[in-house]
């Protein structure tokens, strides 16, 4: 795990004045987890914390994938953070193993109670509160206007059947990340983990559903690109890109790539139906074993407040949930934010049970291989009886 670190002594070194009004018994030395993605903005959050709080001395921030972040915490639980940024997915099999402390002060509830339902829920397993919500995600499709009418994005048919530049490629997305080629088992009624996602019994991956959207892939799948988000950027650049599913984190790269031609929305319709994605909510959760829980709870409720989701929003295009940005003039004049936000009406969100840990890897390999060729259509009932017996844990 790579790290930088933010040390407030050092900030209090330049700012001397600041130092002197300090509580020489006030020494506190915290700990924080966040995504690469996200350290320049949480760095300015955290510098302005440890100035306005006089009983936190330094900070340090380590640098943690977000999908690594479980998984990271589990190898050396004793090396762990006082605070970790987390996907609300990750939140079950930490709280089912007491690594998370729970959020029971009542300042740092009524904080919490300002957000949305569904990313307050998104904090919560079994009744109580472990996450304080920091914004919402979902899927987007980014497309070159030059290439793709506003009309063909509506749909993937009309998108694969736009003219596209030579050696260039209509329609991509990354088939190997499950947390995108989901939608389409989403998209044709599937069900993961129940209606709730709190069944762990419940996957019907191997339904006639579900063979139905792996056949619509594989018959298609010529007029798809495998591409990641960081190929997409390039491609779009190059004029050899015509439209690609990613997320609001995309958007910034990929307007300075498209220049006027950016257009973004929400996702197409496929064979008819309007295509489902996860809805995901970014939290920041507490370790159980902290040494300055009181601390480390001030910390994870500063960096989510509506100022610092604001920020967020305006480095990231992550999308806020706390209610006093729902009428925000900045967030609701962005295209990119209307998109997300369009699309959250056909977005699903992604269960944070623990058994969700064996749903990622094995599903992506999956679509991967359907997309690569790799499985006929008259093996997938037999295959994707195996794929879901492995996301129940059979």
């Amino acid at each position: 795990m790579k790290k930088r670190i933010i040390s407030a002594l050092l900030l209090f070194a330049m700012l001397g004045t600041l130092v002197s009004g300090c509580n020489n018994n006030d020494n506190i030395v915290l700990t924080l987890w966040c995504a690469e993605m996200d350290y320049a903005v949480v760095s300015i959050m955290v510098e302005e914390f440890v100035n306005t709080h006089s009983s936190v001395k330094e900070v340090q921030i380590e640098i943690c994938e977000d999908d690594m972040a479980r998984e990271t915490f589990e190898s050396d639980p004793d090396a762990a953070p006082d605070v970790i940024c987390i996907p609300h997915d990750q939140l079950g099999a930490l709280a089912a193993k007491g690594y998370l402390s729970e959020i029971t002060q009542a300042n740092h509830i009524n904080a919490i109670n300002e957000n949305s339902v569904p990313s307050i829920r998104a904090g919560q397993i079994d009744g109580k509160q472990y996450g304080f919500p920091s914004s919402f995600e979902t899927h987007m499709l980014f497309y070159d206007r030059s290439i793709i009418s506003d009309e063909a994005a509506k749909t993937l048919e009309g998108i694969v059947s736009s003219v596209v530049p030579e050696e260039g490629i209509a329609f991509g997305m990354d088939f190997s990340n499950a947390y995108f080629t989901a939608n389409w088992f989403f998209t044709y009624g599937c069900l993961l983990f129940g209606e709730n996602g709190e069944d762990a019994d419940f996957c019907d991956f191997d339904s006639e559903d579900g063979v139905a959207a792996m056949t619509y892939l594989i018959n298609n799948r010529d007029s798809f690109g495998d591409v990641t988000g960081e190929a997409a950027i390039e491609l779009f650049r190059e004029r050899k890109l015509g439209a690609f599913i990613g997320g609001p984190w995309n958007a910034a790269a990929i307007t300075d790539a498209l220049k006027g031609n950016y257009g973004c929305a929400k996702l197409p319709a496929v064979d008819g139906k309007a295509m489902q994605s996860f809805a995901g909510f970014k939290l920041y959760c507490v370790n159980a074993k902290s040494k300055n829980t009181q601390a480390a709870m001030d910390l994870a409720a500063w960096l989510t407040n509506p100022n610092n989701q604001k920020a967020r929003f305006q480095d990231r295009n992550l999308i806020p949930v706390s209610l006093s940005l729902v009428d925000d003039a900045d967030v609701n004049v962005s295209t990119t934010a209307k998109a997300v936000m369009a699309q959250g009406s056909n977005a699903i969100a992604m269960p944070s049970i623990k058994e969700m840990s064996n749903f990622w890897d094995p599903t992506g390999e999956f679509t991967l291989a359907c997309y690569m060729g790799e499985i006929e259509i008259s093996e997938l009932s037999e295959r994707l009886k195996e794929l879901t017996d492995i996301i129940k844990g059979n």
